[in-house]
């Protein structure tokens, strides 16, 4: 039997080699387009077709969290393989799936579940397992390997830059008022999940043009980078992988060592920000945690 095991839900995006290598259990989000109705993770195979859809929708989609069913039927099938459950989920600031996770854990006290909101979603979920399954296949304790992924979360920055507000306005996810403003003025905010307002999304910071918002974020990363060396980096993009890849060269250009990971973002967390996004999100390795995993992997 496995120590530990992992669950999260279709907003973590996690490339399929990964997944299944470490078998790591997704509970999916729905996405209601069209008059129809889709588990999110059926449409993984052509996020391009979405959004190609999405650009051209008179309508926009609405998203349905997982129900308690969904996590206590995942949970109950894991926890027959593993001693303990480490379930990784798109923050409570945006949606409700968390709390059907929480719910489904409560009910089911004879295992041992910790529920975990990452405080952001998308490429921080991925980010955050990636570091977590690492930290487990090196023979780490759970309260190690949770102690690893709270830092990260804590410590984590995630900034991206809109192509328009129309959708987040749309969906409720900013003022109708900061985004006719902003358009009317082409301001282009940079967002951040603000965790002094319940992870919410917000502006971090507003510029004129893409280019400036992207040197922003560029320098916001070289910043971390003088202070500590170490650190992990991911470049995300929602339906623009010509910027996307242009953002990754940037980063590369900037930071020669630095091998970024390439996240592309689906359709539930795409509907709410729109394709045309890009961001940047990054971490600094902590020395101690280093320390730890390579002691694990030398015993």
């Amino acid at each position: 039997m496995k120590k530990i095991g992992f669950v999260t839900d279709s907003t973590a995006y996690l490339p399929p080699a990964f997944k299944e290598q470490h078998q790591i259990e997704v509970v999916s989000l729905t996405i209601n387009f069209e008059e129809e109705s889709y588990p999110e993770v059926d449409l993984f195979d052509d996020f391009d077709g979405f959004y190609k859809r999405l650009r051209q929708a008179s309508t926009l989609p609405t998203t349905s969290q997982p129900s308690i069913g969904d996590f206590l039927n995942v949970y109950q099938k894991l926890g027959e393989k593993v001693e303990s459950i480490i379930s990784v989920h798109i923050t409570e600031g945006i949606s409700g799936t968390i709390k059907s996770a929480r719910s489904a854990a409560a009910m089911l006290p004879e295992l041992d579940i910790t529920v975990v909101d990452s405080n952001a979603t998308a490429v921080a979920i991925y980010m955050i397992l990636k570091a977590a399954v690492r930290a487990a296949d090196a023979g780490l304790e759970k309260d190690k390997v949770l102690e690893i992924i709270n830092y990260i979360v804590d410590n984590q920055k995630l900034y991206f830059l809109p192509e328009t507000l129309e959708y987040l306005r749309r969906g409720g996810r900013i003022g109708g008022a900061a985004a006719l403003i902003g358009t009317l003025l082409q301001i282009r905010p940079i967002l951040f999940f603000n965790k002094e307002r319940n992870c919410i999304i917000d502006v971090y910071e507003k510029v004129r043009t893409r280019e400036k918002g992207l040197q922003r974020i560029l320098e916001e990363l070289e910043r971390d980078y003088r202070t500590c060396p170490d650190l992990e980096v991911a470049v995300v993009h929602v339906g623009a992988e010509n910027l996307g890849q242009d953002l990754m060269r940037r980063v590369q250009n900037l930071l020669p060592d630095c091998r970024p990971d390439y996240c592309p973002v689906g359709p539930v967390i795409g509907a709410h920000i729109g394709p045309g996004t890009v961001g940047l999100y990054f971490y600094p390795v902590k020395r101690q945690h280093k320390s730890l995993l390579q002691e694990s992997v030398g015993r």
